[in-house]
C-alpha cells in the first residue's frame, strides 16, 4: 500500500473520531437541558429569569482548589442572583448579585485554560472572598447585563 493511501486512511479514521466525539457531546448536553430546565423551573418563572445558558462550563470554585474538575450545566440570570445549576445535584451555586465585588474575563481558572474567554466573577461570601469562571456562549453579553442590573440596584 502506497504511502499516501495510508496517510489518507489514518486521516479519514481521525476526522471520523472527531465527528463522533462532537455527536456524543452534542447528543449529552441536549440531555442534559430538560433536567435543567426541570430544577430552574422549580426555583424561578419564566418572567424572573433575565439570562440563562444550558451549556455553561464551570471551571471550578476558587475556594475548593485546583483539583476539582469542571463542571457543565445551567447558569442563569434573576434580577437580583446569579445561579449556576450544576448536573449533577447538589452541587448549585447562588449569590447575591450585591455580593458581586469584581466581573473579569478570563483565559484560565485553577490551573484549567482556554483559548475562549471565560467569565470569571468574583464575590464576598459569609465574609471571605471567592471567585468562579465560567465558559459561556457569550460572555461579553453576560458581564454586560450584570453590571447593568448592578447599576440598577445601587442607582435605586
Amino acid at each position: 500500500m502506497a504511502t499516501l493511501q495510508i496517510i489518507g486512511l489514518v486521516a479519514s479514521g481521525v476526522v471520523v473520531v472527531l465527528l463522533l466525539a462532537s455527536a456524543v457531546s452534542k447528543l449529552a448536553l441536549h440531555s442534559m437541558k430538560g433536567p435543567l430546565e426541570a430544577r430552574i423551573a422549580a426555583d424561578y418563572g419564566a418572567d424572573a429569569i433575565v439570562m440563562k445558558d444550558l451549556g455553561a462550563n464551570s471551571f471550578g470554585l476558587e475556594s475548593k482548589g485546583v483539583l476539582q474538575g469542571r463542571g457543565n450545566g445551567a447558569l442563569v440570570l434573576s434580577k437580583d442572583a446569579l445561579h449556576f445549576y450544576r448536573f449533577v445535584p447538589g452541587a448549585d451555586l447562588r449569590m447575591r448579585l450585591d455580593s458581586i465585588t469584581e466581573l473579569s474575563f478570563t483565559k484560565s481558572h485553577l490551573g484549567k485554560a482556554t483559548i475562549y474567554d471565560l467569565l470569571k466573577v468574583r464575590f464576598s461570601a459569609d465574609g471571605q472572598s471567592d471567585s468562579i469562571a465560567w465558559y459561556l456562549a457569550d460572555p461579553k453579553a453576560w458581564k454586560t447585563k450584570i453590571e447593568a442590573l448592578r447599576a440598577g440596584r445601587t442607582a435605586g
